[in-house]
């Protein structure tokens, strides 16, 4: 991800290296090139390496499902990130970035969809195979008529593939939409004119830490609020209220706004009610995000966070604080418990409201998490000798909880070649994408890729660099030293 003109200075460094170690070999180190137009052919010629073994490894996958998601550079250029998550017989899983696309023009349903559509040609992959597209919901992506998933889903079906489809909306996604029903825009409005009013000076920001050092608090800094990072928005909210009594100080020394708001008591609270929810759904994102994580694995973190909150709403109408550490520490009589009430009711709502997209599949997901205690009669026909059969091996049962769901298909089921449509069912639910984080990964190392002083990066370029930095295939670097002829440095 350096830029290319970097290998001339790479080049520098091994000959002084050179020079210490072995000088008597500096005449051919000396020799080999590495001229920003040579680090560009390599990284050429190593991506399609790449390219090649990820096209044999698609080739393999019994089950697959997409990733879509898209989003413009900085010269103002959409990109569509394309991942595909596959299963092969053996049970095994891969995770690869397949393309980055540019969209030069228009960004409709039918662009994204032709786009998509080529690279699935350009990669050999088998439609049949398709269990699910996931995106971010956008209108140009799952549009019913017009959004890019639906079209694919039709042109699926008209190619004469009778597999069901699953449009997804990125899990992820979802739970950022419902956490902001918590909000309270008047205490968070506050927070965020506080905060920016002092760190946005640089006096300012600098008279604060010295407040902080000089009583010497756990929190010497505040973190600024990006609504685009929801993670965010709990930092700054755990800073601001660890360091309210600093931060009301120092708003009087210096005669800024939101004075009044730190020395209210019942604004604390509520400040209070905003922080301690919000550190919860930062819990719930950052289980979301694990690395490999399986959709029924996420699916059961959003359900569990379902059965919380009617807990909560019953703990906090009785003046329960026992799960919000940050209210229990303000006087009761500073608590408004309608408010909490309300806020944790506004939540509970709007998760139930969402994740429609996956919730129909929650039968599937226990089917594969928890075969041994399914009820038989509400499987699939095509599954229901063997889940009998599945269900009536103490062996197995006995083996069930020593390890996940994948090994125990992967390493016990699947060997004994008895059970073929189980095995099936395991392959669709675990080649499904529960979320775009892949997506959003990606574009994080686009922003630094192709920044500001590389902005004439190619798109062919920008997509070999991704996909070298992106991808656990290895290049066949033996292959492409077999096929290179030395050509000396000038």
């Amino acid at each position: 991800m350096k830029p290319f003109t970097d290998g001339d200075f790479i080049k520098e460094c091994i000959m002084v290296v050179i020079d210490s170690l072995c000088p008597e070999k500096r005449s051919a180190f000396e020799s080999v090139s590495l001229s920003p137009r040579t680090v560009c052919c390599h990284i050429e010629e190593m991506s399609d390496s790449v390219n090649d073994s990820l096209k044999t490894c698609c080739s393999n996958f019994d089950a697959f499902s997409l990733a879509l998601d898209e989003s413009t550079d900085m010269k103002d250029t959409a990109q569509l990130a394309i991942f595909i998550r596959g299963v092969t017989a053996a049970l095994q899983v891969y995770e690869e970035f397949l393309q980055l696309v540019p969209l030069h023009g228009t960004t409709t349903g039918q662009d994204i969809f032709s786009a998509m559509l080529q690279c699935v040609k350009q990669h050999s992959l088998d439609l049949s195979r398709l269990v699910s597209v996931t995106t971010d919901c956008a209108p140009a992506m799952t549009g019913e008529k017009k959004g890019a998933a639906s079209l694919l889903v039709r042109h699926c079906k008209a190619a004469g593939h009778t597999q069901l489809i699953h449009k997804v909306h990125c899990i992820i996604h979802q739970e950022s939409l419902c956490s902001k029903s918590a909000n309270l825009t008047d205490v968070m409005s506050v927070v965020v004119k506080v905060v920016n009013s002092i760190l946005s000076r640089s006096l300012n920001h600098r008279q604060f830490q010295a407040l902080t050092d000089e009583v010497n608090t756990h929190y010497g800094d505040l973190l600024y609020f990006c609504d685009v990072r929801w993670l965010s928005h709990g930092a700054m909210l755990s800073c601001v209220c660890n360091l309210q009594q600093e931060i009301a100080t120092f708003l009087r020394q210096k005669n800024l706004p939101g004075a009044d708001h730190f020395s209210n008591l019942q604004w604390l609270a509520r400040l209070a009610l905003l922080t301690d929810i919000t550190t919860h759904l930062n819990d719930l994102s950052v289980k979301l995000q694990d690395k490999n994580i399986l959709v029924t694995a996420m699916y059961s973190h959003i359900t569990a966070f379902e059965v919380k909150l009617p807990l909560w709403e019953a703990q906090l109408a009785a003046g329960q604080f026992m799960h919000f550490p940050c209210i229990a520490a303000c006087a009761s009589d500073d608590v408004d418990l309608n408010t909490c009430v309300a806020v944790v009711t506004s939540l509970r709502e709007e998760f139930a409201s969402r994740f429609t997209g996956v919730r129909p599949l929650a039968p599937g997901f226990k089917l594969f998490t928890s075969p041994f205690d399914f009820p038989v009669d509400e499987a699939p026909a095509p599954l229901q000798m063997e889940l009998v059969e599945l269900q009536c091996n103490d062996e197995l049962k006995a083996k069930y909880h020593t390890t996940s769901p994948l090994s125990f298909f992967r390493d016990l089921v699947l060997p004994s070649n008895k059970f073929p449509n189980n095995t099936e069912h395991v392959k669709r639910i675990v080649a499904m994408f529960g979320s775009t984080y892949c997506c959003e990964q990606l574009f994080s190392k686009i922003k630094y890729t192709k920044s500001r002083v590389r902005s004439q990066l190619s798109d062919r370029h920008l997509n070999d660099i991704l996909l070298l930095s992106t991808s656990s295939i290895d290049p066949d670097i033996e292959s492409l030293l077999h096929g290179k002829q030395h050509q000396p440095s000038h």
